[in-house]
């Protein structure tokens, strides 16, 4: 493979270039559209139409990069961020949740997409304490609760209508926001735990999970997007709520998939219930993963998360630069798969994998 002798050449200076580039077509894709959502780019057919769960998880990236002290576009982040708050806002359905898919398609409320949305929601509350994005997430919680069943599983108004594992990338921002919300903290806490004593019913003894992949007819191999997901759902989640069965869930998979691309420099796109790697490359996936090595990093202190997230970011801006002159369309974004024909959004740049991949460049700063 050529991309060994690549990410010898890339430097400390290449990594900030990829970051800022990043920040800079995140917002760009925003404003290629009729709202202020941020759509997606493929290179086959241009740009799609705005997609409500993924605006709402770039606004935490598009503030934090702001704050970053050598932000080049600090001011235009701070308004982007803003301006898809509004919008969101604006598509929040009066049950409380926000559409599924992109927002022509004019979908009902879903968990996983909602969810995502109050990590957008809490970080312009934090950045300008507008009750507004308080009272939003207030209604969204509850319906999402709503959604959970006795077993603990999301089991209404769910992606696909599936049941799945990743509902721990749901409940984790609604544990972010509890230090706003202490009338609920025993409630909430109490769904917290059923929800994700079940998601640790669907590991397997080496860490896989059952369940978590985001289409029907693949779900015996998974996608690390969804992996990570749930992962980085488990371990924050352990760690709000000092449980450390949840976080053990977490650290296992975590070393699997670490030790793997440590081993091979490259991970799998898919994996199957005993860490049979299928499939090419998710540099989604690899930068969500990326974050998660780093959170452990930081409470463990463990040498192979440090070196298992900076390889992977290297590796990552190496994908992203695609060594070829690009337009505003394309410049600084992460591609969905890796070659840019694999099956994985083929020959797309979905704004969720720049959105990683800004978030994990911005935790090396």
């Amino acid at each position: 493979m050529y991309l060994p002798s690549y990410t010898e050449d890339l430097d400390e200076a290449g990594k900030e270039q990829c970051l800022h580039h990043a920040a800079k077509w995140l917002i760009y894709s925003q404003e290629q559209g009729n709202t202020a959502g941020c759509g997606t780019y493929y290179f086959n057919s241009g740009w799609t139409s705005d997609y409500p769960e993924t605006t709402g998880y770039i606004i935490p990236s598009l503030l934090r990069y702001a704050a970053y002290n050598k932000a080049q576009w600090s001011e235009e982040a701070v308004n982007a961020a803003l301006k898809a708050g509004e919008w969101l806002l604006t598509v929040q359905h009066n049950d409380g949740g926000w559409p599924g898919g992109y927002i022509e398609q004019n979908r009902p409320s879903v968990v996983f997409n909602s969810g995502q949305i109050l990590r957008g929601m809490l970080a312009l509350y934090e950045f300008n304490g507008d009750p507004r994005w308080k009272d939003a997430s207030e209604r969204c919680i509850h319906w999402i609760w709503q959604q959970l069943d006795e077993h603990g599983r999301f089991a209404t108004n769910d992606y696909m209508g599936a049941i799945r594992v990743y509902g721990s990338y749901v409940v984790a921002p609604i544990l972010d926001w509890l230090p706003h919300f202490e009338e609920h903290k025993a409630a909430w806490e109490g769904f917290a735990h059923r929800h994700l004593i079940w998601v640790c019913t669907q590991q397997n003894e080496v860490g896989w999970f059952a369940n978590c992949d985001n289409t029907q007819h693949k779900n015996d191999k998974p996608i690390i997007h969804t992996i990570a997901y749930t992962i980085d759902g488990m371990w924050n989640a352990g760690l709000a709520l000092k449980n450390d069965d949840f976080k053990a869930a977490a650290i296992l998979p975590a070393r699997v998939l670490a030790t793997d691309f440590l081993t091979r420099g490259i991970l799998n796109g898919r994996y199957t219930s005993n860490w049979n790697g299928v499939e090419a490359f998710i540099p989604t996936g690899g930068a969500q993963l990326a974050i998660v090595w780093y959170g452990m990093y930081e409470v463990t202190g463990e040498a192979i998360w440090k070196e298992a997230y900076e390889k992977m970011n290297t590796l990552l801006c190496v994908i992203a630069r695609r060594g070829a002159r690009q337009s505003k369309d394309s410049l600084g974004a992460l591609q969905g798969s890796f070659p840019l024909w694999g099956r994985y959004e083929p020959f797309g740049l979905p704004n969720w994998a720049t959105k990683y991949f800004l978030d994990t460049l911005l935790n090396e700063r």
